[in-house]
């Protein structure tokens, strides 16, 4: 027994009145009510001994699973010691009616066949003669609500306990069953530690996070106050408030995560380095970190959490399934696909024998492979996926569900990739229907399918409704970021690009220059989205011949993305590519060979050797060899261009193979291989005559030949 309960039982009038920042120790000289039963229960006989007897036969029927007859018990056991609280029972029917569980098809409700360590407190508690009277009813009507909780009738627990409350602290119940606890007065009866877990974990289950928030941090109070600031009560407390923190919102990670990590030092030491609680702690630990999108650190808090789960619960189990699950997720994001599949299929092994085969996080585990399927390129499964997840999702949480919405846009996101268009846009636009009833009009799931409704339309070339629907998203993006924001310079920086392929280039230049300011104001001069901008503020200065202007913003883009992305990402070489078209355009052959060059070595890196843009950059490459005068590297590109050219573009652009031909006559031409140059500009011709070209198109040397020269008997001739 603790120094302060042992305080309690020798002065159990004790009081201190409290003044403002004080605390206040609640007992029965708080509650008029409670005099009249201190007065009537200081019995010695037979009544006593029936209350500690039906107490403890009781506790035995509910640890054998018969709960009917074990709160039939705890019942007669409450109304022995009170009857007072019978009547109370009666008259609560109609403040009864106001909870009303979860829908089944709620998210809330469906985390109910997961530990996330929120039922902690699922015993009953014996009854010792020497308790305070105080302790003693509470924990009768503990019990009985215990046994009402197993019945899954939620509605009557929530009430045995909240009667167990109003018995250790001055409490008002407001509309719809809500519970306001003075925040200055507290109990030292340990039982108020687990009634305030249980009415926590039932205003939860509800999906009252605020109430279930208030209940938990006053039993973090109390477990403190009563059992010191490292015991096991505490560390399950940090955890249960550190769940509702995750599920609160992403901005309060931090909190989450604060409290993920005093619980699990608690719980270590408490429970043991590889305990049950301990597993429970470290899965919550990394849902948190995927939140804050460090999935390292996520993966190794679900590798623990799954090591100990399979050991103490077995790959049966749905929580070590749950884990699987989680693990798998970031193995995805991290690109280790392969690794993430065996997860998700654990997961849905598993899932499938547990639980629904219509449950809600099948659908996600299922669309989350088909994402998989869909970069390995194997899209007739994926798409078989994403259409059973969509249906799950449907049968789960019904039509009109937020996440339902999710699962539409990733069916969208298949579609657009594949280039169908129609469906994907189709996708999208149920997808914002549902959006628009569940979610704020400013959510970002709302302006994120807006954006892609926009996009569609962009490549349709509809450039005006896609204007309007990215106007549409960064006036929502002004409401919820504010005017000057990294989403609102995206949006202005995505409308500029519209206006260029519209021909509209001054236009561009307003919206992109608009972007680049705001961007270099919210994010700093060296983020990677100020070096997009850079790039596409380049690529208009470079249509419009402005030459020297172009090439200073995609030198500073390439700065920017060489420092964020290293030499060997696709974007960096990208920008580096177009750094050389300019030394190319000003003479600068030396720097324009050199970009060229590790442009080229980088996309065979990435891309492999048979790639259409290695192509482009051979060819580019072939020209700036054929300025310098480096006639064997010239032709030698010219030929490894034509190469890749006639397996992949012959069919779909014979007019790129004639011009790659026609380049490769012209060296020719200069070496003095007459031969070999009639047969290209024979070639030459044909394929521009193939691809709906005049003959006419073939040059020599910069100019235009005669029809004439390639008619057959000439080039026999």
């Amino acid at each position: 027994m603790s120094t302060i309960h042992q305080f309690l039982q020798n002065h159990k009038a004790t009081r201190v009145r409290g003044r403002s920042g004080k605390v206040e120790i609640a007992d029965e000289a708080a509650h008029p009510s409670k005099r009249k039963i201190t007065s009537s229960i200081v019995l010695q006989g037979r009544q006593d001994f029936d209350i500690f007897d039906l107490n403890a036969r009781a506790i035995v029927l509910y640890e054998k699973g018969d709960f009917k007859l074990a709160f039939n018990a705890f019942q007669q056991a409450v109304a022995m010691r009170n009857n007072n609280f019978i009547a109370d029972l009666t008259t609560a029917a109609a403040e009864l009616a106001c909870m009303s569980p979860p829908p089944t098809t709620s998210y809330i409700y469906q985390r109910v066949d997961f530990d996330e360590g929120m039922k902690v407190y699922e015993k009953t508690q014996p009854i010792q003669r020497d308790d305070h009277l105080t302790a003693m009813e509470a924990t009768l009507l503990f019990n009985a609500g215990q046994a009402k909780r197993r019945l899954e009738d939620f509605a009557q627990a929530w009430h045995y306990y909240r009667l167990a409350i109003g018995i250790l602290l001055p409490l008002t119940v407001k509309q719809g069953n809500y519970i306001y606890l003075p925040p200055t007065v507290r109990t030292i009866h340990a039982i108020v530690i687990p009634l305030l877990h249980n009415l926590g974990q039932l205003a939860y289950r509800e999906g009252n996070l605020t109430q279930a928030m208030e209940l938990y941090e006053s039993a973090l109070v109390h477990a403190k106050a009563i059992e010191g600031n490292k015991d096991f009560s505490v560390g399950t407390t940090l955890n249960c408030i550190g769940v509702l923190y995750y599920h609160q919102s992403s901005n309060e990670s931090l909190r989450a995560k604060a409290c993920f990590k005093d619980a699990l030092e608690i719980l270590k030491a408490t429970c043991g380095e590889e305990s049950k609680a301990v597993a429970t702690t470290l899965n919550n630990f990394g849902r948190v970190m995927v939140q804050q999108e460090d999935f390292d650190t996520a993966l190794k808090h679900y590798e623990h959490a799954l090591d100990i789960r399979r050991r103490t619960l077995g790959v049966d189990d749905i929580d070590y399934a749950a884990t699987a699950f989680n693990a798998g997720q970031s193995l995805h994001q991290r690109g280790m696909f392969d690794n993430a599949l065996v997860l998700y299929r654990e997961f849905l092994r598993v899932a499938l024998d547990k639980l629904s085969k219509d449950h809600r996080d099948i659908a996600v585990v299922l669309s989350a492979i088909a994402q998989i399927l869909q970069e390995k390129k194997e899209y007739v499964e994926a798409l078989e996926l994403y259409r059973e997840s969509l249906r799950v999702g449907r049968a789960a949480l019904g039509s009109e569900h937020a996440e339902v919405a999710m699962l539409l846009n990733r069916l969208g996101n298949f579609y657009f990739e594949r280039e169908e268009f129609g469906s994907a846009l189709e996708a999208y636009k149920e997808g914002l229907v549902i959006e628009r009833k569940v979610l704020d009009s400013g959510h970002p799931n709302v302006i994120v399918t807006l954006s892609n409704i926009a996009e569609i339309q962009r490549q349709k070339g509809k450039y005006a409704k896609a204007i309007r629907y990215y106007r549409e998203a960064m006036d929502l993006m002004t409401e919820r970021y504010g005017p000057s924001s990294s989403e609102v310079a995206g949006a202005l920086n995505v409308i500029g690009l519209i206006h260029d392929q519209m021909g509209l280039p001054v236009h561009a230049l307003r919206y992109m220059q608009e972007a680049l300011v705001m961007r270099r104001s919210v994010l700093g001069d060296n983020h990677l989205e100020v070096g997009n901008t850079l790039t596409g503020l380049g690529t208009i200065f470079y249509r419009r011949s402005m030459i020297s202007t172009a090439l200073q913003l995609f030198t500073e883009s390439y700065r920017i993305r060489f420092t964020h992305l290293g030499p060997d990402d696709r974007d960096t070489s990208f920008t580096l590519y177009n750094v050389g078209l300019c030394h190319q355009l000003t003479g600068n052959t030396t720097s324009a060979i050199a970009c060229f060059c590790e442009t080229l070595r980088v996309e065979k890196l990435v891309l492999g050797h048979k790639h259409k843009d290695i192509s482009l950059t051979l060819y580019k490459l072939g020209e700036v060899y054929n300025a310098d005068g480096d006639l064997d590297k010239a032709l030698s590109c010219f030929k490894d261009a034509l190469e890749i050219e006639r397996n992949l573009l012959s069919k779909e652009d014979p007019a790129n193979v004639a011009r790659t031909m026609n380049e490769i006559g012209n060296i020719h031409l200069a070496r003095n291989e007459i031969i070999e140059m009639m047969e290209a500009f024979t070639e030459s011709a044909r394929l521009f005559r193939e691809a709906g070209m005049s003959i006419h198109t073939v040059t020599v040397t910069g100019l235009r030949i005669h029809a004439a020269e390639f008619t057959p008997a000439a080039a026999s001739a």
